[in-house]
């Protein structure tokens, strides 16, 4: 007969012979299996045990340990993120993985973190019982009817479930037995505003912060009638919603604790489902004005006595529980626990390869970008699957090289088309040396628009890498090349074909359709550079001397000097051709406001903000820039963009586009904008992605869409093999017709 059946049956049978104090006395009894007033509870250094387990999940077991372990890396107040790391890559190191054991094992490594069998247990319905003036309350789904008559609430915590619905069903409970709002305690937890960069702080990419704070919690609503003294029953293990609950209270002097001490430490944790089993990783610290709250909150009425004579006396009890509060909790008696959550900075680890690090690396990389990737809802959802299929990788071969480990990064990564998905690994052996081209894509083929090798001519199409068939190539690269446009992704893919471990033999398609096979030998520099190396200057060389050009890619354009320069130069011009078909080499919002006569907006800034665990928000901003003068142009312009147009240089073309200041001529660009992330990862290999979502001026979609040209214009072969520039001759006609 559970207790709550006793309780109701004891209290009816007493109720009937009118002895109400007595009645009060042993049902408080009846709940607590005996008890006493508050004595010293057991330490609070092993509050793993006293815990209780929430549901399962549904998600695969290597899914639900990737989000248990992002947790624990981004959000606990143990491990640093090595040490966390390091322990996934132990538990990881053999397969097939037996992930419930691997669950185990990884918990017990760590501190502040428990391993615990989940239960099948779910929230009942709410059940309120009336036994004379006492409403008794077991917490649960739906409304709780209570008894105009009652006196004194009795919230029975024990064996609750860490399921769905707890917290909001416990607020139910106490806002019915309240007139005035229940204060809650502080959280001092780790904030994330967007996902600090990883390989240094002083890195390109640290826009991104990572700090301790401390963050308040509203307080319990209050609907009751009447403001009702409180008892919390609580049992030896408590679901840890129920013991945040009671810490607060009891903090609070809301409410008396009967029954079992509470840890405060189950009270900071949150429940990470793993297959049969889960994690219990302790998140936060709670603190009140005087600080931290104890490790361990006495029970007021407690176990430890077996007989009735040793309870108190009824007048004392009735005195307590009706009329008095709380004295406020010991803070001097009790063990405290660990340190508050810390920002703690990865440290340098060997340069290594295993299939555990390889595992370690992929669950690692999807834990974080689930956390902070904020572009699901535009790409789709794919990383479960993929991160499923990139462990299986590592089962049928095992990771014997980092060239292992870094290739099933990458595949993992194009899941997220996301241009800036890349991944190194540094200190790797640079390759012997590079083909010496610079490729261009054509009709889906790369072909050589500028070459350092004398057999190899512009205009040559690759059509063979060491006898492979290049369509078969490129799909192999493809598969692990991150992108967000096929321009880009093609342009990813054949970056690859440029370095070389040895001589390779290169199949080469000329212009006039001859295929000839050239063994190139390595070079020692790989040759970049944008679709044109043109200066800046008029364009009388191509018939057009009214108009000018200025060409933005690093290569060519280095310091504001220079921009200004030339855009003093294009004074008086009837028109002007901006080269954004490269990166950038100058301060593009500088840039933009000499271009744009008027004020402006920048894109739409959104970053993903953690404000503790399952605290989220995509906080945004944007900027009103006005216009510089002294030089700066207001006449005719046309903006060339093409699939290698990335990040910074869309950023600049954004502006431009959303002013209506430009038409666009050329290629699609690469629909990759934001600032980048970097994850360093076991084996020393360091994952980079999108950490920041970017929306056009008028708030329309940007991520994989790109600047679309007004006017699409591509090279042909020829056009390559002669040196001609077909989008910046568009370009001219344009300017002079307007067509």
């Amino acid at each position: 007969m559970s207790s709550i059946r006793r309780l109701v049956l004891h209290g009816a049978s007493r109720a009937r012979r009118g002895q109400r104090s007595f009645r009060l006395t042993a049902v408080l009894f009846s709940l607590t299996g005996g008890g006493a007033w508050a004595q010293p509870g057991p330490s609070a250094d092993n509050w793993c045990d006293f815990a209780r387990a929430g549901p399962t999940t549904p998600l695969p077991a290597p899914v639900a340990l990737s989000a248990a372990h992002a947790q624990v890396r981004f959000f606990g107040t143990g491990p640093s993120y090595s040490d966390a790391d390091l322990a996934l890559v132990g538990v990881l190191e053999r397969g097939p993985v037996d992930w419930d054991a691997a669950t185990r094992r990884y918990a017990d490594s760590l501190d502040g973190v428990c391993a615990l069998e989940a239960s099948s247990r779910t929230l009942g319905p709410a059940r309120v019982f009336a036994v004379g003036p006492l409403a008794v309350i077991r917490p649960g789904t739906g409304e709780l009817p209570l008894p105009r008559h009652a006196r004194v609430a009795v919230i029975d915590l024990r064996e609750l479930p860490e399921a769905p619905g707890l917290e909001e069903a416990l607020a139910r409970a106490i806002s019915a037995v309240s007139t005035a709002p229940v204060a809650r305690l502080s959280e001092r937890v780790r904030h994330h505003v967007g996902m600090a960069d990883e390989l240094s702080a002083e890195s390109e990419y640290s826009g991104f912060i990572n700090f301790v704070d401390l963050r308040a919690r509203a307080p319990h609503a209050a609907t009751g009638r009447a403001e009702l003294p409180v008892m919390l029953l609580t049992g030896p293990t408590l679901a840890p919603s129920a013991a945040r609950f009671a810490v607060d209270l009891r903090m609070a002097r809301r409410a008396w604790l009967v029954g079992a001490a509470v840890h405060t430490s189950v009270a900071e944790s949150k429940w990470m489902p793993v297959g049969a089993r889960g994690v219990l990783v302790r998140t936060a610290r709670l603190e009140d004005a005087q600080g931290a709250a104890p490790g361990l909150i006495p029970a007021d009425f407690g176990e430890g006595l077996a007989r009735p004579e040793s309870l108190p006396s009824m007048q004392a009890l009735q005195a307590a529980a009706l009329l008095g509060t709380p004295a406020p909790v010991d803070r001097t008696a009790s063990v405290m626990r660990n340190a508050p959550p810390k920002r703690v900075p990865p440290e340098v680890v060997p340069a290594e390869a295993s299939s555990g690090i390889a595992r370690a690396g992929l669950v690692i990389l999807h834990g974080a970008t689930r956390l902070f990737f904020p572009y699901f809802a535009t790409v789709g959802d794919g990383i479960d699957g993929r991160l499923l299929e990139t462990l299986a990788s590592v089962d049928a071969e095992p990771v014997t090289k980092r060239e292992q480990t870094q290739r099933l990064l990458l595949r993992f990564s194009e899941v997220l088309q996301d241009g800036h998905g890349f991944v190194f690994a540094p200190g790797a052996p640079p390759p012997v040396g590079y083909f010496g081209v610079v490729l261009e894509q054509v009709a889906g083929e790369p072909v050589i628009r500028r070459s350092m090798v004398t057999e190899v001519h512009p205009g040559d199409a690759v059509t063979s890498v060491d006898g492979q068939p290049m369509s078969e190539w490129l799909a192999t690269e493809q598969a692990r090349a991150a992108a967000a446009t096929p321009g880009y992704k093609h342009d990813v893919a054949i970056r690859r074909l440029l370095r070389l471990n040895g001589p390779t033999t290169f199949g080469l398609r000329g212009v006039d359709g001859a295929t000839r096979f050239v063994r190139v030998q390595p070079q020692p520099r790989m040759v970049t550079g944008p679709a044109s190396l043109r200066g800046a200057g008029d364009l009388a060389d191509l018939g057009a001397p009214e108009l000018h050009y200025i060409n933005m890619a690093h290569e060519v354009l280095t310091t504001p000097e220079e921009f200004q320069t030339a855009l003093t130069a294009a004074q008086g011009a009837s028109g002007l051709v901006v080269d954004m078909r490269g990166y950038p080499g100058v301060n593009t919002y500088q840039a933009a406001q000499r271009l744009i006569p008027t004020t402006f907006s920048t894109p739409f800034f959104r970053t993903p903000v953690w404000s503790g665990p399952g605290a989220f928000e995509m906080r945004e901003e944007v900027y009103e820039l006005e216009p510089l003068s002294s030089p700066s142009y207001a006449g005719p312009m046309v903006l060339l963009v093409g699939p290698r147009s990335v990040s910074a240089a869309e950023n600049f073309s954004m502006m431009l586009t959303g002013a209506r200041r430009v038409t666009v001529i050329g290629r699609r660009s690469a629909g990759t904008n934001g600032n980048i992330t970097q994850l360093m990862l076991p084996g020393r290999m360091t994952a980079m992605f999108t950490c920041m979502e970017m929306l056009n001026t008028d708030r329309s979609r940007f991520h994989g869409v790109g600047i679309v040209p007004d006017i699409e214009v591509a090279p042909t072969a020829l056009d390559l093999s002669t040196g001609n520039d077909p989008e910046l001759r568009r370009a001219i006609a344009f300017l002079r017709t307007g067509q």
